[in-house]
């Protein structure tokens, strides 16, 4: 028997696979005006905020505040194909474990603690032929500091199909210069006066600026231990932005309500909501093409994460009928 599968079946029950033109919400601005929808998108972007503060909030209830916070950047540094790996890195090295301790203020240490409970340490990956004496202190230090603990390995890594730039190894580097910047005051307070200062008209800006890490020399040209890349930087403005819309605003917000602070609250939500759009990614690119937005006008971060909620939450699962964007249409 030949196996057959009834595509018109198949496909009701997954939209976003069939043709633009099948769709109820095909040309939206031809039954919407612009700012109906816009207003709509922020809607479902605040829904979506909201919805990963709640999430952050029951972290919150069960590990301490800069331990979530921390866990949450380096999701958000990992991307999907790693964002799994580099949460079991952040709980495997703790925020605590890397700032308390005097010894352990230094960047070199931060580096070897990071990359060798990562497994990614050339001596952990038979790289025993790279020589670099740069890097000898990490080994060193790696001897002594991980003695007898488990680490993770190579294989817990994904590195094919991954941009140069998005390599594992320049994420955990961007991540140990930042634990480093804000060493003294700590992580967790470095963030939320980050967005306790921040204007609410432009102040986006100065929130990626302190996120930035152009890294040395050999980061900003590897993508790995003797392996070469452009230059770049090692945490741009892009990836500074992803992490302060995805992470540290629905933090500060789910801080604030855990500790009753409805300033800060409104602040970080506030924020959210004025914040320009990020770099399109492959969800914000197919609703756009779904809905025919092209040259329609720019979209806010907010109503981004609106398209995105609208995909997740409607287009996948195949309920158009209940699609806010469609509801009285």
């Amino acid at each position: 028997e030949i196996p057959v599968l009834c595509l018109s079946k198949t496909l009701k029950q997954q939209p976003y696979l069939l043709p633009y033109s099948y769709l109820s919400c095909f040309r939206i601005v031809e039954h919407i005006n612009r700012r109906t929808l816009g207003d709509l998108l922020n809607i479902t972007g605040s829904e979506r905020f909201r919805q990963k503060a709640a999430f952050l909030r029951v972290e919150l209830e069960h590990e301490e505040a800069g331990q979530v916070l921390f866990q949450g950047m380096m999701r958000a540094l990992g991307y999907s194909k790693n964002s799994e790996a580099f949460v079991e890195l952040a709980r495997r090295v703790t925020l605590s474990l890397l700032e308390k301790l005097e010894q352990r203020k230094s960047l070199v240490w931060k580096q070897a603690c990071l990359l060798g409970m990562a497994g990614l340490l050339p001596s952990q990956r038979l790289q025993n032929s790279f020589q670099e004496e740069m890097f000898r202190d990490l080994e060193q230090i790696w001897r002594l500091s991980g003695k007898g603990l488990k680490t993770m390995k190579e294989s817990d890594w994904c590195f094919s199909h991954v941009y140069p730039n998005n390599s594992p190894l320049r994420r955990i580097v961007a991540q140990s210069y930042l634990l480093q910047r804000y060493s003294e005051e700590g992580l967790l307070t470095a963030m939320i006066r980050l967005v306790q200062q921040a204007s609410l008209v432009n102040g986006h800006r100065k929130m990626e600026d302190n996120l930035l890490v152009s890294g040395d020399d050999y980061w900003q040209e590897h993508c790995d231990f003797d392996v070469k890349t452009g230059k770049a930087s090692l945490l741009g403005h892009g990836k500074a932005g992803e992490i302060i819309v995805n992470v540290i605003l629905p933090f500060v917000f789910s801080w604030g309500e855990k500790t009753e602070d409805s300033e800060l609250k409104g602040k970080a939500l506030q924020l959210y909501l004025n914040y320009p759009g990020l770099a399109p990614n492959e969800i914000t690119r197919h609703m756009i093409r779904q809905l025919c937005l092209e040259g329609t006008g720019s979209l806010t971060a907010c109503q981004q994460q609106g398209l995105i909620h609208i995909f997740r939450n409607y287009c996948r699962e195949g309920n158009c009928s209940e699609c806010p964007l469609l509801v009285g249409k």
